[in-house]
């Protein structure tokens, strides 16, 4: 004889004209499915929240998708990002601290200080002992002051980002108070061993830049932007290392223009206190930075 049974399930009630049913153990059974899905659909949401931090921290939807000078160094990338921060200062106050930027120079800005050497110890790792012969790793922080030594920079002059004969920068273009970019095709190949560098086999191998632009929103507020360009190869060593790119420049990005932002409104804000004898401190330094331009 049928019977019809009305049994409590995850959906409500299920109806059957059939023999006795056993929805409970099918619903059980979903809700195993689904656990095993949740974890991975928490997985790919904080995936694509790094992607996009990676892609554009900072920027508005205008300054990702308009163009931007020295675009063309690498006019069709693999890899772009724009960040963006805004600076309570005028261009040419943000300017100074741009041109020193670089290895034995004014370093990269990127607090606190256990951080900004970490990328160059990074490097240090990979490099071979002969590159590293007569070279060592810098002790000393970013520059907390401007360096006049370092004011006077010119398209084609070379930036170091290690040892000499590692990786370094060349200045593509630069226009005073309004744009520095920065060109590399040696910075892909030393973020790996060097018995995979040096494989002709591998040939490892890429582009890379940095421009910094300078938009002042008015006479005291400037809007600093960061586009960075990539082509790389080969194929196997991108589909590897993307996933790790966006979280990388996310945090190498933010730290840098915050390092800049601090520094230039800190600045700032000292000279306009200059008479009163003291200087503000801003995101947990414990130090001010001193008054004077080194080499005056």
């Amino acid at each position: 004889m049928l019977r019809v049974h009305e049994v409590p399930c995850c959906d409500g009630i299920v109806t059957s004209t059939f023999y006795t049913v056993r929805w409970r153990g099918i619903c059980a059974r979903n809700r195993e499915r689904w656990s095993c899905i949740h974890p991975l659909l928490a997985a790919a949401s904080g995936a694509l929240l790094l992607r996009r931090l990676g892609r554009r921290w900072g920027a508005t939807d205008d300054e990702v998708h308009r163009p931007m000078p020295a675009d063309e160094l690498i006019p069709h990338p693999m890899v772009e990002t724009t960040h963006a921060i805004t600076i309570q200062a005028a261009a040419a106050e943000v300017w100074p601290w741009l041109v020193q930027m670089g290895m034995d120079r004014g370093g990269w800005y990127s607090d606190p200080e256990w951080w900004d050497g970490l990328f160059e110890k990074v490097l240090w790792f990979f490099l071979s002992r002969t590159e590293k012969t007569g070279y060592s790793i810098r002790s000393e922080p970013s520059a907390g002051r401007i360096i006049a030594e370092f004011q006077d920079l010119s398209a084609g002059d070379i930036v170091l980002d290690g040892p000499p004969g590692t990786a370094f920068f060349t200045v593509a273009a630069l226009e005073k108070n309004r744009m520095l970019a920065l060109s590399s095709n040696s910075h892909v190949r030393y973020i790996v061993p060097g018995f995979v560098r040096n494989n002709p086999k591998v040939q490892i191998h890429g582009e890379f830049s940095w421009v910094f632009i300078l938009n002042e929103v008015d006479a005291s507020t400037t809007r600093l932007i960061l586009r960075t360009r990539v082509n790389y190869g080969p194929r196997l060593f991108r589909v590897l290392t993307r996933p790790f790119f966006w979280p990388v420049d996310f945090v190498l990005a933010r730290k840098m223009l915050r390092g800049i932002k601090w520094r230039v409104e800190q600045r700032k804000g000292q000279l306009a206190e200059r008479g009163r004898g003291f200087g503000r401190k801003f995101y947990g330094h414990d130090e001010p930075l001193p008054l004077v331009t080194e080499g005056e």
